[in-house]
């Protein structure tokens, strides 16, 4: 029986294993990791941005709260030492209120030796919004940030804050190495459990399939080769039903083909008896022919004849 051709060799990037593995196995396990850590990357700029948000929404509500001290002090007149208690409190430098289109310096610190970046509150674009954590985590040391919010505590058009953000960098990069570690964490489990999943409902049925597909080329009638049915209703139960009817009109085609193949050996060997027996008798005839007895004579005619029909139609056959 000749051997069976092998496949053929994998080309481009197949070849490559070490780049991109060839088991459906490994390739699902690398994709589901680059997918969940790829979901899990997205998750991080607007979680930043909305702890970025509370933060100076917190110092802003601390120091519209302080400002109100201004309001009991006499002549609405607060000291420098109040002052400044009142802003070291609120985590503040500057507080200012615009009220009746008058804008209003209501605590006041330190000069500030830099100009501080701006971040409005009121109507933020969602670019400026996500990108305003990385700005203050790799912005450099010492700067400024100059918030604009609408009150809550106040009847003003808006709230202005001034504030170092040494401290909210800080928190910010601790913040992000929690959320780097819960969004690893989350996603190896998620992912663990999607790569387990999809392993078990598809890789594992396709890695049967597949070798009961290569042991029935290899030997038809091994047993192994019969796929054995799950009763799954999806592709792959559908796949293994194909493939097992698949299998069962190869095996009866084949043998078939095989019972044809042994009955005509065994016909062609009787033929080939026939014709030697055959050959002999006409043989022994033609040496009956030079006998002189009357009796041969009459009843060699016949004889002669007799093995000639038999095997002539054979010699025709093989001319």
């Amino acid at each position: 029986m000749a051997e069976p051709p092998s496949p053929p060799e994998p080309s481009g990037p197949d070849r490559r294993g070490f780049f991109w593995p060839g088991g459906l196995s490994a390739r699902l396990l690398i994709l589901t990791s680059l997918f969940v850590l790829f979901g899990g990357a997205l998750i991080v700029p607007p979680t930043l941005a909305a702890f970025e948000e509370q933060w100076l929404l917190d110092r802003v509500r601390a120091a519209e709260l302080a400002s109100l001290a201004t309001e009991v002090a006499p002549d609405v007149v607060v000291s420098e030492q109040l002052s400044s208690e009142l802003l070291e409190v609120a985590g503040v430098e500057w507080v200012a209120i615009q009220s009746d289109g008058v804008r209003r310096l209501v605590l006041r610190g330190n000069n500030m030796s830099r100009t501080p970046y701006l971040v409005d509150l009121r109507d933020q674009a969602v670019a400026s919004w996500l990108a305003a954590p990385f700005q203050t985590m790799f912005g450099g040391e010492g700067r400024m940030v100059r918030v604009v919010a609408e009150p809550r505590f106040r009847d003003a058009e808006f709230i202005e804050i001034v504030a170092p953000d040494a401290e909210l960098r800080q928190e910010l990069t601790a913040y992000l190495w929690r959320l780097i570690a819960v969004t690893a964490f989350v996603s190896a489990m998620a992912g663990g459990l999607v790569y387990l999943s999809l392993n078990l409902f598809l890789v594992r049925p396709m890695q049967r399939i597949t070798r009961g597909m290569e042991l029935f080329r290899t030997d038809p009638d091994d047993p192994r080769a019969t796929v054995k049915l799950s009763g799954r209703r999806d592709e792959i139960g559908r796949a293994e039903v194909e493939l097992a009817l698949m299998q069962g009109d190869l095996r009866a085609a084949l043998n078939a083909r095989a019972r044809l193949a042994a009955l005509g050996e065994a016909v062609a060997k009787i033929n080939h008896d026939l014709r030697n027996m055959l050959t002999s008798a006409q043989i022994a005839s033609e040496r009956l022919a030079a006998s002189a007895d009357p009796d041969v004579g009459r009843a060699l005619p016949r004889l002669e004849r007799a093995p000639g029909r038999a095997v002539e139609p054979d010699r025709k056959s093989v001319r």
